[in-house]
């Protein structure tokens, strides 16, 4: 895990950079104004989001990924003397960078090793290894061709329980479905998009090329995202939000926040992070079991949520990381309140342009 941290200039602000990652960094920068730190973002994308929340920014090149792209990474860092690097686009090889970057006078806050971030995407090796202690899963199996998929259905039907797929390794809700019996009209008219027909899956599923993908019972109870914010393996705070068709709700659940406290020791998280669960609800049984789905060792597209309870994720981890926060007066999480997205338009700093190429950064000097 990388945390260690780097001799801080106290003449100036300390510089954080956020480099390429999702359009909730926006949230995150903006949640920094007025906490003291020099806030820096990158990307690709002269037109982002993230470019507009932030006052100081830089373009990266188009293209560059690998050792390369850190290795680029680390020159811009130390050129605009930033103290630590919160990471987005390469963040698993980045925690592998992070004594180079510690030498030049950056700290990497990766949320865990390079081992361990790439253990919790694989969400196929992520849930062989899960203690169900912690929380239960729901029944599952994985397939890579049309001959494995018809065996690993015939192995998790049950009767009144339907079945989903999902790639091993993705994010959001990319490539997941539920698996009908029969192609359901209604559903496609009124624009059901996470429904397929077993018949349209199997036919897509013959292909050649398949990834590894899951199948697994499909929990019909309350879904569930937890945000989390921890330091070297200790939780810092977690904010548990319901998610509904109208919007969410910040709930009050120990029960929830103490399977993040597990979590975050067990995987030696230092960052923010997230996981979602979703409830068992089978027909007659009145019980609501939080079963758990997956652990993203990242940010969450729905942090912004979270941060409405009171919680400011980034700055929390910064103080941590600068040995400032107090841990005996943390903030106190606001449960009980329904939450909705209102988005915001930004106008780009003018005096971002094109984003450079790779050549351009081949011909720099080192």
């Amino acid at each position: 895990m990388t945390s260690d941290r780097t001799t801080i200039p106290t003449a100036r602000p300390r510089r954080v950079l956020f480099n390429k990652n999702f359009s909730v960094t926006a949230a995150q920068i903006t949640a920094l104004e007025g906490s003291g730190f020099e806030v820096w973002a990158s990307h690709t994308d002269a037109g982002h989001g993230t470019l507009a929340a932030a006052p100081h920014t830089f373009l990266e090149p188009r293209g560059l990924i690998g050792d390369e792209y850190a290795e680029w990474l680390r020159r811009a860092c130390q050129e605009r003397g930033i103290d630590a690097l919160i990471p987005g686009k390469e963040r698993e090889l980045l925690a592998r960078h992070a004594p180079a970057f510690a030498q030049a006078g950056t700290a990497v806050l990766a949320p865990a090793s390079e081992d361990t971030q790439r253990l919790l995407e694989r969400k196929d090796e992520f849930l062989r290894g899960w203690d169900a202690s912690v929380l239960p899963i729901p029944r599952w199996t994985t397939f890579d061709s049309l001959s494995s998929f018809d065996a690993a259905w015939d192995a998790l039907s049950e009767r009144g329980v339907r079945l989903c797929v999902k790639p091993a390794r993705g994010i959001y809700a990319s490539g997941f479905r539920v698996l009908t019996p029969e192609p359901d009209l209604g559903s496609f008219l009124k624009g059901e998009l996470y429904q397929m027909s077993h018949a349209a899956a199997r036919e897509m599923f013959a292909a050649p090329g398949l990834p590894t993908m899951l199948l697994m019972h499909t929990l019909e109870g309350a879904e569930r995202s937890v945000d989390c914010v921890a330091w070297q393996g200790r939780l810092i705070r977690a904010v548990v939000r319901r998610k509904g068709p109208d919007g969410q709700r910040i709930e009050d659940r120990p029960d929830l926040v103490r399977a993040a406290e597990q979590i975050a020791q067990a995987y030696g998280l230092s960052g923010i992070f997230n996981f979602q669960t979703k409830d068992q609800s089978r027909p007659g049984d009145p019980a609501r079991v939080a079963n758990m789905l997956e652990i993203n060792a990242r940010a969450s597209g729905g942090l912004r949520y979270s941060m409405a309870a009171g919680v400011n994720f980034p700055l929390l981890l910064l103080r941590a990381w600068e040995g400032t926060l107090d841990w005996d007066a943390l903030p106190p999480v606001q449960t009980g309140l329904n939450v909705a997205e209102d988005k915001v338009v930004r106008v780009v700093q003018p005096e971002v342009a094109q984003a450079v190429s790779q050549e351009e950064v081949a011909q720099a000097p080192a």
